[in-house]
């Protein structure tokens, strides 16, 4: 591992080689502050009361004893997608055991069902699509990475709960299908796009590990359902019902946004359907609004803050895969973006910040492993591709410099 550089400022030259620093220490703050027994474990910002209010209380009030320290399968996908990452650009075996030892915990922890339990009492014995969706997703990467084929097995146990338990919500046209939010909750018409795009990607991955067509079954259903509900301005509302009065179209449009342009990114890679291009290029049209100024990203459609730091990499991110797809060009907002929330980033490797600006004044300062693990994620993901981007261009220009007489 190496020792911290300089802090990344807001004018600072933001490089390959500094971005890389920066992951290396949020990386190690991750395994100092949040790492046990084989998983990430910390406090989440959560839902409901605890969302709104409660993660303020106990972030004012830090010499309380707070019991909140939960293990995410969210949490432990996207750090084992990272410790993925950092062994592919390191070569350091280290993060390979890391990433085994956080996929047999993701094993470990799913039900004889094939489903994860939702770790946050708010939500108390409901079985999420997401949480099934992205232990899924970790479990198929280190399959991938490692040919355990138990590991492959999970990830196919979850698919069959997710046809048998959770299901797909109807909708007016017999062509169209969306994911269930929860199981237990089937209906007809409306839903959440978010889940329906990562269960793409996840179906993606399975086919593409697998080679089995079954896995593609549901998948042009719900890309048609998704093209249908895609607003004019690009947009994917985040949630519809099944009548007008129960839409709920905006609510942390840009973050939502970005990550269903990624989890379609994804599912395009793996698969070629070029059905989601179209939805991508016009995400991508909606996404490159969402800068502020400083290089934050909007909370949402209506307002710039409260402001959150892990909503701009994520922002960041989907923007710059869609500048290689030739969908949008701003290389500078891109770097302006990563550079602004980079700036945070303490001398420890974690950040001074979760949220600003909540209520106009509040700030949460909480270490939030879940978030922290998205954050690492996604700027790895960026350093990867920004560097397979310079071996292309490298190889591009000796091609051409050996044909010239």
């Amino acid at each position: 591992m190496s020792k911290p550089k300089s802090r990344i400022t807001t004018n600072a030259p933001l490089t390959t080689e500094s971005k890389l620093d920066s992951a290396e220490r949020l990386h190690a703050y991750l395994l100092k502050q949040h790492w046990q027994a084989g998983a990430v474990y910390g406090p989440d910002s959560g839902v409901r009361f605890n969302a709104r209010i409660g993660r303020f209380i106990k972030g004012y009030l830090t010499a309380l004893p707070w019991s909140d320290n939960y293990a995410y399968i969210q949490s432990q996908a996207y750090w084992i997608f990272s410790n993925w990452l950092m062994h592919d650009l390191t070569g350091d075996p280290q993060f390979e055991t890391l990433a085994v030892q956080g996929t047999d915990y993701v094993k470990t922890q799913q039900t004889s069902e094939g489903y994860w339990k939702y770790p946050n009492p708010e939500w108390k014995d409901r079985i999420a699509t997401v949480e099934g969706c992205i232990g899924s997703l970790a479990l198929v990467e280190s399959y991938r990475r490692t040919g355990q084929q138990v590991y492959l097995e999970g990830a196919d146990k979850f698919y069959q709960f997710l046809l048998s338990d959770i299901g797909f919500r109807k909708q007016s046209a017999p062509s169209m299908l969306a994911i269930n939010y929860f199981a237990g909750t089937a209906g007809e018409g409306g839903g959440v796009p978010n889940n329906s795009t990562l269960l793409l990607w996840m179906l993606g991955e399975l086919f593409d590990a697998t080679g089995r067509q079954e896995y593609l079954e549901h998948c042009q259903p719900m890309i048609n359902w998704l093209e249908h509900v895609q607003l004019p301005s690009g947009e994917l509302p985040y949630a519809l019902g099944n009548t007008k009065d129960k839409d709920r179209v905006h609510f942390l449009c840009y973050q939502y946004n970005a990550f269903e342009y990624l989890d379609l990114a994804h599912y395009y890679q793996r698969t070629g359907n070029k059905a989601v291009v179209s939805i991508m290029e016009q995400l991508a049209g909606y996404l490159k609004n969402g800068f502020t100024g400083q290089g934050a990203c909007r909370y949402n459609c209506q307002q710039a803050t409260p402001e959150v730091n892990y909503y701009t990499f994520s922002l960041a991110r989907a923007l710059s895969h869609s500048q290689q797809m030739a969908f949008a060009t701003c290389t500078a907002e891109i770097q302006r973006a990563f550079r602004h929330a980079l700036s945070f980033q303490r001398a420890d490797g974690g950040f001074r910040f979760f949220s600003r600006y909540n209520y106009r004044f509040l700030e949460d300062r909480r270490s939030y492993p879940r978030n922290l693990s998205m954050m690492l994620y996604h700027l790895l993901s960026q350093i990867k591709a920004d560097r397979e981007l310079n071996v292309s261009s490298s190889s591009r220009t000796i091609s051409q410099s050996a044909n010239v007489v």
